[in-house]
């Protein structure tokens, strides 16, 4: 049976772009939660709306029978979930853990056996289709796990997103968010590529947007990313560092099953050059920034957004 609202506690930890329009959707619809993220301000906008701040891991396990991590890298979601003072020592015997991080296969297998042994469940449930569909409720969740746990907390998943899709055993959704981040990354790169050409020809870069827009070479990111190229503020809130890190994850999983991934291999070339000239929290979108320094041309084009807003 789905459950209701009041049938769960909720502890939510990682409170940054993606993990507060999260958790925002959840206290909206009438989820008890209580949060905790390395900078209280980040919460704000969640405490007024009736959620619960806590100073620590042990605050937000208190009384939460789901505990749902939000993090930004691999190395975080390790230390908040089995490190001293970590979910894994004050969540009962009972609980589930929700990951939604995009984290490493094999650790999130290792920690799902660990969890076990404590009697925890665990469910990952990386997101994908951009941090502005978050905001809006909209975004995709890709559910890995035994069937029963997702079936639990099925109505939390919903409050939060909008397409649910159940991927199969623990490691199955890892597997396939990971490889839409790499199509999403390679997407931008040859978008950036796709526009810069028509610009040094003359081309009204307004008019290419379009044209591609309405073409067989069209996509998701050129619809969405190009936009912020075109209006110069690039920031899809995702930094290059989270990007390098996926195409990490993603080039490490092809070559232990031995499969070639010779654009994504190349795409993750691009984003390491950039994130050596453009910095660690420069926008992944920057990547554009490359071509049009090597061109001596920035593709901009009047009444584009300066950030990505759900239709």
């Amino acid at each position: 049976m789905n459950q209701q609202p009041s049938d769960f506690t909720i502890g939510f930890i990682g409170l940054g772009n993606l993990g507060e329009p999260l958790c925002n959707s959840l206290v909206s619809k009438g989820f008890r939660v209580t949060v905790t993220d390395l900078n209280k301000a980040n919460a704000q906008r969640l405490l007024d709306a009736g959620a619960a701040w806590s100073d620590d891991i042990a605050g937000v396990c208190k009384s939460a029978n789901v505990v749902i991590t939000a993090l930004p890298s691999v190395a975080a979601s390790r230390k908040v979930v089995e490190g001293p003072g970590g979910v894994f020592e004050h969540l009962a015997s009972g609980g589930t853990w929700i990951e939604m991080s995009t984290t490493d296969l094999n650790d999130l297998q290792r920690l799902q056996d660990v969890a076990q042994g404590l009697g925890i469940s665990v469910l990952e449930c990386p997101v994908t289709g951009g941090v502005h569909l978050a905001h809006s409720g909209q975004i995709t969740v890709l559910v890995g796990g035994e069937q029963t746990v997702f079936d639990r907390v099925r109505s939390i998943l919903q409050a939060m997103g909008g397409e649910i899709i159940y991927m199969g055993k623990l490691g199955n959704a890892s597997v396939v968010k990971v490889v839409t981040n790499m199509l999403a990354f390679i997407h931008l790169v040859a978008a950036g590529e796709a526009m810069m050409l028509p610009a040094k020809y003359g081309v009204d870069p307004d008019a290419t947007w379009r044209a591609i827009r309405a073409s067989s070479g069209n996509s998701f990111v050129h619809e969405t990313e190009s936009k912020l190229v075109l209006s110069g503020s690039y920031n899809v809130k995702f930094t290059m560092d989270l990007a390098c890190k996926d195409l990490g994850l993603v080039n490490a999983i092809a070559e232990k099953l031995g499969v070639p991934l010779e654009l994504g291999s190349h795409t993750q070339q691009i984003f390491r050059r950039a994130h050596g000239l453009f910095g660690s929290q420069a926008q992944s979108p920057e990547v554009v920034r490359m071509i049009e320094q090597a061109c001596g041309l920035e593709l901009r084009a009047p009444g584009y957004p300066s950030e990505l807003v759900a239709e």
